[in-house]
């Protein structure tokens, strides 16, 4: 009794016809074991595909791996059975198009070399343009008569992993070697470019003051006197420069300049009424401005030229801890540079003290001066 199963799909039909099992005939659904007949058709398409059981397994391998081929983009190669004769072939025509060819059979021939009666005689090659639509509902009619266990059930796909040789880029050379040529070039560019960059002068840095680097339009501090000389011994700034030995010996501590040159052409005032007047005007802008704690446990010794309105011009180190903690004072945010003028005003000179408790020190630079006699 011949039994026919039909796996339809919207764009391909497949269809098996074979004879059931003797040994298992009684069921509800007979397993088919011998293939007689296979057809594939598809939509749209007249041409009927139809052979036997080879024609079914050439067409299940052909189409399994032209479609893993098609979906990893990495060349499958197709195997058949036992040196069997490739009845389907696939073959892409462009992007959405795929020819399925079709060998016709070979006649079976009896002993005296006469066609076998019932067979068909052999024809020339059946060719379908397929669409990819077309082609992957084959591929799931497929899927379905193996995962049918009552049709041909000897009938399995054998999978195996693709070499390692197949998976070598198929890229052409050019396109391999372009990325390549691209970056040497553009290394190469880089290269002469900066041969022609000339090499930059080294030139010895010089150490600035902490004033100067708070305040870049700050006057350059005066240098300092040795620790432990009292106000008056200190020559004053309008006399000659102080010399190398009156700065702090530190190594660390920036090497002061000298302001004696811009001195020597601004007037000091000498009036002790004014010198009182800015004394306490001085000392209350920098107890104002004072305001972060102490870490230093000596005091710092200052000399600081106010303009007559009390904005303060400059300073310079008396002792070595004035020029380390002089970024703890309020000094260097307050000092002023005043514009260029023809006849620069008076400045006053001041002793400035800051102690460790937080108190702020301000005399004149030479003492009190002597009271004028009366009339």
């Amino acid at each position: 009794m011949t039994i026919r199963r039909q796996y339809s799909l919207p764009n391909c039909k497949l269809t098996v016809e074979g004879l059931a099992d003797s040994a298992a005939s009684g069921g509800v659904r007979p397993v088919i074991s011998v293939v007689t007949n296979a057809e594939c058709q598809f939509l749209g398409h007249e041409t009927v595909l139809s052979g036997g059981r080879d024609f079914l397994e050439s067409l299940a391998i052909a189409v399994s791996s032209y479609a893993q081929e098609f979906l990893s983009s990495v060349p499958h190669p197709h195997h058949n059975r036992e040196g069997k004769l490739a009845l389907v072939s696939l073959a892409r025509v462009d992007s959405d198009l795929h020819r399925l060819t079709v060998q016709a059979e070979a006649p079976s021939l009896d002993m005296n070399g006469s066609q076998v009666a019932g067979r068909r005689v052999a024809s020339p090659p059946v060719e379908v343009d397929l669409r990819t639509g077309q082609l992957f509902d084959l591929v799931d009619a497929i899927d379905q008569l193996f995962a049918d266990t009552q049709t041909v059930p000897n009938l399995t796909m054998q999978l195996a992993p693709v070499s390692k040789r197949y998976a070598m880029t198929h890229e052409p050379m050019t396109k391999q070697v372009v990325p390549a040529a691209v970056g040497l070039a553009s290394l190469a560019a880089a290269a002469i470019a900066l041969f022609f960059v000339p090499i930059p002068e080294r030139r010895p840095q010089s150490i600035t003051d902490p004033t100067t680097q708070s305040s870049p339009a700050s006057p350059s501090p005066v240098a300092a006197s040795p620790p432990g000389t009292s106000p008056a011994a200190v020559t004053p700034p309008s006399a000659e420069p102080a010399s190398p030995e009156a700065s702090p010996t530190d190594a660390s501590s920036p090497s002061p300049t000298t302001l004696s040159s811009a001195l020597n052409t601004t007037p000091e005032i000498t009036d002790p009424a004014q010198l009182s007047a800015l004394k306490l005007q001085l000392r209350d802008k920098l107890a104002e401005a004072w305001t972060q704690p102490t870490d230093f446990t000596e005091d710092l010794l200052y000399q600081v030229s106010a303009a007559q309105n009390g904005d303060i011009l400059g300073f310079r180190y008396i002792n070595q801890s004035a020029v380390n903690y002089a970024n703890q004072t309020p000094l260097p945010d307050l000092q002023y540079k005043p514009a260029e003028q023809t006849n620069p005003e008076p400045v006053g000179l001041f002793r400035v003290v800051f102690t460790p408790s937080g108190v702020i020190q301000v005399s004149p630079w030479h003492g009190a001066p002597d009271p004028s006699p009366s009339p």
